[in-house]
């Protein structure tokens, strides 16, 4: 599936009237998680990376431990719903016999996880999460920077527009990697799905979004044990206080020469 449709529009301006065009916007899918044949979520996504975004959302949402675990992942057309619909498709994940499958004995049916809120299951349960350990520290230089890093690697939304993204850098603001998703939540997961395939190592580097960061978004973060996470737009009260509670540099409004620490500000060069 693209992550670009094209579609027949009126434009209208004020000063010259109507026109038809063609615009090409943002593509959406609904993409149903199954877990050893047990139907667990209906994400709303943009259609691409889907295999990072399905081990990011099992590893983050606690549903699974280890990517390890992971035997394979198949791709199907309508799991749920037997109509022919190129929007709807499911990701059918075994893992293996010996491997503990969390938050499943309350489960009725698959929950629907919108591109706006997302969703951490059982989130409040801290005993889950660890407090980071991270001897990292950057300039504020590193900082002022990985907006603009980011903006130049983004592909799609410069051509759809309607798309967040997330980055992952290392402790110099060198760009590693990089996820778009209409859903911010999808971007973190993406990103955790990519570093588990390739092994990279969490504890030396920093993620960028462009999302808001809400208290899940901080639960994800720290799930992965990543020491810094600063977005260019706002952070939400609970979700400073998870921060400096589990050790996580969390800086919100990182955009024109400013950014703003909200906590645990001892990784950040003076």
């Amino acid at each position: 599936m693209e992550i670009g449709k094209k579609v027949k529009i009126e434009k209208i301006k004020v000063s010259a009237g109507s026109e038809i065009l063609q615009d090409i916007i943002p593509a959406e899918l609904f993409l149903t998680i199954v877990l050893n044949n047990n139907a667990i979520s209906i994400i709303s996504c943009s259609p691409h990376n889907l295999i990072e975004l399905t081990i990011g959302y099992l590893i983050n949402n606690g549903y699974i431990e280890k990517y390890s675990d992971v035997n394979i992942i198949n791709f199907c057309q309508d799991f749920l719903n037997k109509k022919k619909s190129g929007t709807i498709l499911s990701a059918q994940v075994d893992v293996s016999a010996n491997c503990k499958i969390n938050n499943l004995s309350d489960l009725k049916y698959p929950k629907f996880i919108s591109s706006a809120c997302g969703s951490v299951d059982e989130f409040v349960l801290e005993k889950r999460l660890n407090r980071i350990k991270s001897d990292i520290k950057i300039s504020p230089e590193v900082i002022f920077k990985l907006n603009l890093e980011t903006v130049k690697q983004q592909k799609y939304k410069k051509e759809l527009g309607g798309l967040h993204s997330a980055a992952l850098f290392d402790k110099d603001g060198k760009v590693l990697n990089l996820m778009e998703d209409i859903g911010r939540h999808n971007c973190i997961d993406k990103i955790t799905g990519y570093m588990l395939i390739n092994n990279i190592e969490f504890s030396d580097k920093i993620i960028f979004t462009t999302g808001r960061l809400s208290l899940d978004v901080i639960y994800k973060i720290c799930r992965m044990s990543v020491p810094i996470i600063v977005t260019n737009s706002s952070i939400t009260h609970s979700a400073v206080q998870l921060a400096k509670k589990m050790n996580l540099t969390a800086i919100g409004y990182a955009r024109s020469g400013r950014f703003n620490v909200y906590s645990n500000s001892i990784r950040i060069i003076k």
